[in-house]
C-alpha cells in the first residue's frame, strides 16, 4: 500500500513539474492587427481610424431633460463649483477664458456602429456632449460621463469638468 502511494506521489510530481515546463502560445491577433507586445500604447489605439457618428437625441429624452449639472474644479485652488447648464448654451468658466457649450445629453447613453444615442429616458448611464473652447487651443469636443469619469475626460492643467446628471424639465 506505502509503494503504491509513493508510486502515485511521484508520478503526479513529475506530471505537474513537466505541466509547468510547457511553452505559453500567445493567441494569434488577426491580419492586420499592430502587436500587442508590451499592451496597449500609452496613448490609446493611434492607428485605428476615428469614426464618426451621429449623435441622435431621441424625442422622449428632449421632451424629459433640458440642462445638465457640472462640477467646475479649480486644480490649483482645490476647490469646486456645481453649474447648470441648458443643453444648447455656453457656461463661461470663472477667472479663465474657457467657455463650455454643452452639445446634447443622453441619459442612457448606447454607441452603435453609426451612431450615439439614449436607450431610454432613464438615467441609467448619463452621458453629456461638451465643446470647451479656450483662446488660442484648438477646440475640445466629447461626451463625459457622470458614471464613469475617468473615461476619456477633458484634459487641462487648471480645471477639471465632472457631469454630475441631467436636469429634467
Amino acid at each position: 500500500m506505502k509503494k503504491l502511494l509513493a508510486i502515485v506521489l511521484v508520478g503526479s510530481l513529475a506530471f505537474s513539474i513537466a505541466g509547468c515546463k510547457k511553452k505559453d502560445e500567445k493567441p494569434q491577433m488577426p491580419a492586420g492587427h499592430p502587436p500587442m507586445e508590451g499592451g496597449m500604447p500609452p496613448a490609446g489605439m493611434p492607428d485605428v481610424p476615428k469614426v464618426d457618428r451621429k449623435v441622435i437625441v431621441p424625442k422622449e429624452v428632449k421632451a424629459k431633460w433640458s440642462a445638465v449639472k457640472l462640477r467646475i474644479e479649480d486644480k490649483a485652488a482645490k476647490t469646486g463649483k456645481d453649474y447648470t447648464v441648458a443643453v444648447g448654451s455656453d457656461l463661461a468658466v470663472p477667472n479663465t477664458k474657457i467657455k463650455v457649450k454643452v452639445l446634447a445629453f443622453l441619459p442612457d447613453f448606447r454607441m452603435g456602429d453609426k451612431d450615439i444615442t439614449s436607450a431610454s429616458d432613464k438615467p441609467n448611464n448619463p452621458a453629456a456632449q461638451i465643446a470647451v473652447q479656450e483662446p488660442g487651443k484648438e477646440e475640445w469636443k466629447g461626451f463625459i460621463y457622470s458614471m464613469h469619469p475617468g473615461i476619456h475626460p477633458y484634459q487641462h492643467d487648471k480645471i477639471a469638468i465632472t457631469l454630475l446628471g441631467g436636469v429634467s424639465k
